[in-house]
């Protein structure tokens, strides 16, 4: 890995205003869809190897250039950090997206599959989750009904980014039954869909989607028995936001991984040796350090935490890293001075070899 993403970034903006003009004109001239489409992906190419996006003018004029993760939440911390790094001085004419918007009305349609899906065709079933702060649905359409199973998930998944946008769909939507029972559901219009869990996240006080890449839940592990475990095999408590990347390491597959690192994203965590420290006091005591490490590297843009947990030998904390050499170089800063015996960081994946911080 030569350039981090953060620099990649960097010099994407600075591409992208110095060319935004000719997009607009590009844009305003309906030129044929081909030749913007290529000609912005070029200029995302500084950035990304591979980028999923859309264009386009706005009711009120302003141009759009919509990134989307594809429901990958690993790739939405990604487009998010792109998003942030955004100019100011292009939102008088431009809006950015790091995931698909909803449509502003809620009367429009799809075609796919020579299948037509519209407000008309479309009847939704809901039921609240508190739990797991979802809304489940049970879907009565029958130009759906007539698809291959594939299709007919991949069509209504276009269509509630649309309805309710990309997010909303990724965050806030759990089940999706096209058996409709009805028993113990409420019927709501398809146009109502996004203004239900909008007065929901607000009644029951949700996570709101502003902070989408904060959101984060527990889990728990049995650490293993084995002589030889590996780093996160003593594991019995944690927390995560990104669970694609612990799904990845866990299952011992790196295929999730190959375009982040293309692109200067590093996963990692930061481990150190917890056996010395107090019972009760580390888990205070492994955000203490965390802290450190994340305002020096939130304040030279460099790394996000994706989590943390705690084991039997091991403390560790997780990032996507933006730029591994600085954030090596503030994590080592802070963790030699407690005087670990053990203490480093590892790559997300199973049975990588460690680098270990010395003094």
């Amino acid at each position: 890995m030569s350039v981090s993403f953060k620099e990649r970034v960097g010099k994407f903006w600075d591409a992208f205003t110095e060319k935004e003009s000719e997009v607009r004109k590009m844009l305003d001239d309906k030129v044929e869809t081909d030749t913007l489409i290529k000609f912005v992906d070029d200029i995302l190419s500084v950035a990304f190897h591979k980028a999923f996006f859309e264009l386009g003018i706005n009711d009120q004029g302003k141009y759009e250039l919509i990134l989307t993760p594809e429901g990958d939440r690993a790739k939405l911390f990604q487009l998010e950090y792109w998003l942030k790094q955004a100019p100011a001085v292009l939102s008088e004419k431009w809006n950015f997206y790091s995931s698909k918007p909803a449509k502003a009305k809620g009367d429009f349609s799809i075609s796919m599959y020579d299948t037509t899906l519209s407000a008309d065709s479309v009847s939704l079933y809901y039921e609240i989750d508190e739990k797991h702060q979802k809304v489940n649905l049970q879907v009565e359409c029958l130009p759906l009904m007539k698809l291959e199973e594939n299709k007919k998930y991949s069509l209504f998944f276009i269509y509630l980014d649309q309805l309710i946008g990309e997010a909303y769909t990724m965050e806030y939507i759990g089940t999706i039954d096209f058996r409709v029972s009805g028993k113990g559901l409420k019927k709501i219009a398809a146009t109502d869909l996004r203004k239900l869990m909008d007065d929901t996240i607000e009644a029951k006080n949700w996570f709101r989607i502003e902070n989408i890449c904060e959101r984060c839940a527990g889990y728990e592990m049995v650490p293993s028995k084995a002589k030889d475990w590996q780093l996160r095999e003593d594991i019995y408590i944690a927390y995560s936001s990104c669970f694609p990347v612990l799904n990845a390491f866990y299952n011992k597959s790196t295929e999730l991984f190959g375009n982040f690192y293309a692109d200067g994203v590093v996963f990692g965590f930061l481990f150190y040796e917890n056996i010395n420290v107090p019972k009760d006091r580390i888990v205070p005591f492994r955000t203490e350090i965390e802290d450190q490490i994340l305002k020096e590297a939130k304040a030279a843009n460099v790394a996000d935490s994706i989590g943390g947990a705690t084991g039997f030998y091991f403390s560790y904390m997780d990032f996507i890293v933006y730029d591994i050499d600085a954030f090596l170089a503030i994590a080592k800063e802070v963790l030699v001075k407690y005087k670990f015996k053990d203490v480093g960081f590892s790559n997300f994946i199973f049975g990588d070899t460690p680098t270990f911080f010395r003094d």
